[in-house]
């Protein structure tokens, strides 16, 4: 099974790398997406390509996007980069679009923000880790990426109702604090390889003492216990009588 690294709405900015490469290497990109009606597919604007040290150590020719593009639809997308003179190649990356697991979920459901507010350092996108500006939510040049991040969402959604039983409306608010401290804890967990525990500790054990907090003000709202088997269902009984007898009328 493919784990997506991208959900609808999300927003990337790619790049290639070329190597070897001289004055003469340039670069084209082409994206298909899984709606598209034209199969040539739409032509995305690079720069002219940045001579630098890539991650492995490599000098190469990076070519990137101009601006980020947005994937709207879930399914296979597919990027066709032409790579012309020195490095000469034509390559295919064929990636995976996932619909947005958060989609359809309680209207407190944490957005990426505001799990961004507890741990800003892990929206810096990769690239720029060590000098770049947190974006202040979480995207696929993030770590953990946007996609990894809705799913930790919705896992903290299960958690919190899983406690409360069904909420009252007037704790959406603190709902979505709790929700949002314990996807946190995990972002934090996630954000590879080098992890703050003390802080995810810390958001965990908050995110317990909202729950916790939560939980009791919902059951003063709603009189209902969570742990109460018979808190959301009542059996009442059901009586049945015979039909009356027809001779029964003779003798009014």
């Amino acid at each position: 099974m493919t784990i997506p690294d991208l959900t609808v709405g999300d927003w990337e900015t790619a790049h290639i790398d070329v190597a070897p490469y001289d004055g003469s290497t340039a670069a084209t990109l082409t994206l298909h997406s899984p709606a598209d009606t034209d199969p040539a597919g739409t032509l995305i604007p690079l720069d002219g390509g940045v001579e630098l040290i890539n991650e492995d150590g490599q000098a190469v020719k990076r070519f990137t996007q101009v601006s980020a593009v947005q994937y709207p639809v879930s399914g296979w997308w597919v990027r066709s980069w032409d790579i012309t003179g020195v490095g000469a190649s034509q390559p295919d990356e064929r990636f995976f679009v996932s619909p947005n697991p958060v989609a359809g979920g309680p209207t407190w459901t944490p957005t990426r923000e505001r799990v961004a507010d507890f741990v800003p350092h892990r929206t810096i996108p990769e690239a720029f880790e060590s000098q770049g500006e947190p974006l202040l939510t979480f995207t696929a040049n993030t770590t953990p990426r946007g996609a990894t991040v809705d799913r930790l969402i919705t896992g903290a959604v299960g958690w919190v109702l899983t406690t409360t039983g069904d909420l009252h409306t007037s704790l959406g608010d603190a709902a979505q604090e709790a929700a949002a401290l314990r996807a946190a804890g995990f972002v934090e967990l996630a954000g590879m390889p080098t992890v703050d525990r003390d802080l995810a500790d810390a958001l965990f054990t908050q995110a317990d003492a909202a729950l916790k907090a939560l939980a009791a003000r919902n059951e003063s709202l709603t009189g209902v216990d969570p742990d109460d088997p018979d808190a959301v269902f009542e059996i009442v009984p059901l009586y049945s009588f015979p039909p009356a007898s027809s001779w029964g009328d003779s003798l009014l």
